[in-house]
């Protein structure tokens, strides 16, 4: 008999019990005001992984995010702007089409049964409660009564249903239709009752729930507008569509039928403004009231100067440098370690993004609830270069290391403004690994056709390391370690996820299927954490960073937050003044 059988819960278990089993409790957020001339709060993380501090050698702030504006309920009315990096092409929640501009519009259009409140705890959304059978296999959700679609469709069971239907249909052509797999069977029990069946237990059902691709669309809607439909997105959300022009701007107004009550505001625009600069511009003079994506350098700017609020968010998005274990100068895992310890991953944080970050001491960030510190690399060129010694490699006469007559040289695949300062990061870890006697070159290539390089079986991977960073967008470490270092089950297709490794580990396979496979909680995490310390030890990346999330905000802005797992959420903004 599986583990996962020992944690059984009762037939009975309604809100109270799945929250407390599925809050993933990574960070509290308090509020903050960092306008008007007045300091910022500073805000403490909750939990115990929380409580260590991402800074290294910069900003002395806490790692716990924040809510923009203080004080109590703000007034009704008024526009606000917010200028995001990302074009939004579309708004529909089965495929958000940008990364993470349309999530975010999604996030205010839509609601999904159950939803992440600030700190990323499971809270009920279209769903006022849920059970899970004795056999966890059956969850049975209770929708809330009286909710209309922004077209007056009513919102029901067989609503939910269609969403799911939709998704699950490889025509969609959905990128998170992996995310929804799992569910076998649905059952409409009457209007207001719904059941969502499972082959075997699955522990992280709620937090999948609450992904951006949960957002329940209106069912006439879709048959009316087909293709067609992103354009006219049409949900249950605080806020409605008035107008789109599709990679340039949405417009959406307030829904004063909405189930939750009244929202704030009376229209938010969501204007797609890429450069970094011009954003910052238009925040300071007053035509944007949030902006995201905010460089360290106009943080400490902004701040400074006393005009604006910088929201900081200690996030979950990873980055490293990942091997192609396929390549022969990879597979010594004392090769591994050693060019761990040839990168100075602190001086990375520190100078490149000012201390807004942590260096990795795990698979996963400090901040995503199950996180285990598994150890340290810390720079160190002398050990890298006894280290590669060992595993036989010496310096050939033109200094660079060879072993056999192979020479350690090895490219890094990476685009440029795909990621912040990704190619300064790429440019420092070249240096460093120059330093240790490898021959490495930087293959830049566009960023909208990067995939079609690393997406690829494994007999056609062109790259030997990657640059690369996963946020884990539904807030689980399970998917965050499934997602990365799974093997791939078919070395004739592309990565299954995104395991453009070609990791394998069988114990760590077999540790992460039975955490997905078990709904005890404490379980789950203490399997994910065996799971951590073996993919820590293995190496199959150089471990790099987790970047913090900043955002800018008008003083005027209330109810702004952003979730670790990088998304800026507008949905309970006010303005004041």
């Amino acid at each position: 008999m599986s583990d996962w059988s020992h944690g059984r819960l009762s037939r009975r278990r309604f809100v109270q019990g799945s929250l407390a089993a599925a809050a993933l409790g990574v960070l509290t957020l308090t509020a903050a005001a960092c306008g008007g001339g007045n300091g910022g709060t500073e805000s403490q993380a909750g939990g115990d992984q929380g409580s260590q501090s991402t800074s290294n050698g910069g900003p002395s702030s806490t790692p716990g995010g924040q809510t923009s504006g203080t004080g109590s309920e703000a007034p009704t009315g008024g526009t606000l702007i917010y200028a995001q990096n990302q074009p939004i092409t579309a708004a529909d929640p089965i495929n958000p089409q940008t990364y993470p501009a349309a999530y975010e519009a999604n996030f205010v259009i839509y609601n999904n049964l159950v939803t992440f409140d600030p700190d990323l705890s499971i809270v009920p959304d279209l769903a006022e409660k849920w059970e899970i059978s004795d056999d966890n296999l059956v969850w049975t959700f209770w929708l809330h009564d009286g909710v209309t679609f922004h077209d007056g469709t009513p919102f029901n069971a067989a609503a939910v249903e269609a969403h799911i239907r939709r998704i699950q249909n490889p025509e969609s052509g959905s990128g998170n239709k992996n995310l929804w797999d799992h569910i076998t069977t649905i059952n409409v029990i009457d209007d207001l009752t719904i059941e969502l069946g499972t082959e075997a237990p699955f522990g992280p059902m709620l937090t999948y729930l609450a992904h951006g691709s949960g957002g329940i669309e209106s069912p006439t809607a879709v048959e009316q507008w087909g293709d067609e439909y992103g354009h006219q997105p049409t949900g249950t959300g605080p806020y409605k569509l008035e107008s789109m022009t599709p990679g340039t701007e949405l417009t959406l107004v307030r829904n004063d039928e909405y189930f939750k009550g009244t929202p704030k505001l009376d229209r938010i625009v969501m204007r797609v403004v890429p450069e970094t600069g011009t954003r910052v511009a238009l925040l300071e003079a007053g035509e944007a009231s949030v902006v995201n994506d905010i460089p360290p350098e106009e943080a400490e700017r902004l701040q400074a100067a006393g005009q604006a609020q910088v929201l900081r968010q200690a996030g979950l998005r990873t980055f490293f440098l990942e091997f192609n274990l396929n390549r022969e100068i990879f597979t010594d895992v004392k090769v591994r370690h050693a060019l761990n310890h040839a990168v100075d991953k602190e001086a990375i944080v520190a100078n490149l993004f000012l201390g807004y970050g942590s260096v990795l001491d795990s698979p996963a960030a400090q901040t995503i609830r199950g996180h285990v510190s598994c150890g340290s690399y810390p720079y160190d060129p002398d050990r890298a270069k006894q280290l590669l010694a060992e595993a036989g490699w010496t310096p050939g006469p033109d200094g660079i290391l060879q072993k056999d007559g192979v020479k350690m040289t090895f490219t890094i695949n990476t685009a440029e403004g795909e990621y912040p300062k990704d190619i300064q990061v790429a440019e420092a870890i070249q240096a460093n690994l120059r330093d240790v006697g490898c021959d490495v070159s930087i293959w830049k290539v566009e960023a909208a056709a990067r995939w079609s390089y690393l997406r690829v079986p494994r007999s056609e991977a062109q790259y030997d390391t990657v640059l690369f960073g996963f946020n884990p967008s539904n807030g689980d470490l399970g998917y965050h370690m499934n997602a990365l270092f799974h093997s791939n089950p078919d070395p004739d297709a592309a990565p299954y996820v995104w395991n453009l490794m070609w990791y394998a580990n069988e114990e760590v396979d077999r540790l992460i299927d039975e955490a997905q496979f078990t709904t005890d909680e404490q379980k789950r995490m203490e399997l994910l954490g065996q799971a951590q310390q073996i993919v820590w030890d293995d190496a199959p990346v150089i471990w790099l960073y987790a970047p913090d999330i900043l955002v800018g905000a008008s003083p005027k802005v209330q109810g702004v937050f952003i979730w670790p797992t990088i998304f800026t959420v507008v949905r309970d903004a006010a303005l004041t003044g």
